[in-house]
C-alpha cells in the first residue's frame, strides 16, 4: 500500500509512532530506497522498514495496515507524468510537443496529448 503523508499516523512494528517528517529527511538521498524524486514529488520505499498505518474500522478499533511506500506532493505549477517512447519524465502542462500526423506536424500541449500520438521525432505517447 502507497500512501500520501497528509493526515497519516505511521507507527512501528513494536507500535511506537514514527515521526514521517524525519523518515523523509533520513531516507530521501538514499537512492536505493527513493522510487521518484522530481517536480511532482517524493516517493520512497518503506516496505522492509516494517512501518503501519493506522486505520480505522467500521466499528472504531485501530488496525495496522503495512505500507510500502510513502508519498510526499510538491505543489506549484501543474506538473504531469508521461511515458514517451522508453522514457517516463515529468513535464508541465503547458509544454510544447510537436505531434505528426499524416504529413503534417501540429504543436499539443502536454496535458492535451493522449496515448497513441506520436512526435515529430517517432516516438510515441504511452
Amino acid at each position: 500500500m502507497g500512501l500520501p503523508k497528509e493526515n497519516l499516523l505511521l507507527i512501528s512494528s513494536n507500535g511506537k509512532e514514527i515521526d514521517i517528517d524525519e523518515l523523509f529527511n533520513r531516507y530521501s538521498d538514499d537512492s536505493d530506497r527513493v522510487l521518484a524524486n522530481d517536480e511532482i514529488g517524493t516517493i520512497i520505499y518503506t516496505a522492509d522498514l516494517d512501518v503501519f498505518s493506522l486505520e480505522v474500522t467500521s466499528n472504531g478499533q485501530l488496525f495496522p495496515k503495512k505500507v510500502n511506500q510513502l508519498s510526499r506532493s510538491r505543489f506549484g505549477t501543474s506538473i504531469i507524468r508521461l511515458q514517451i517512447g522508453g522514457k517516463i519524465a515529468s513535464y508541465s502542462s503547458d509544454t510544447i510537443f510537436h505531434i505528426k500526423k499524416d504529413d503534417y506536424v501540429y504543436k499539443v500541449r502536454a496535458d492535451k496529448l493522449k496515448k497513441g500520438m506520436v512526435l515529430s521525432t517517432g516516438d510515441k505517447v504511452y
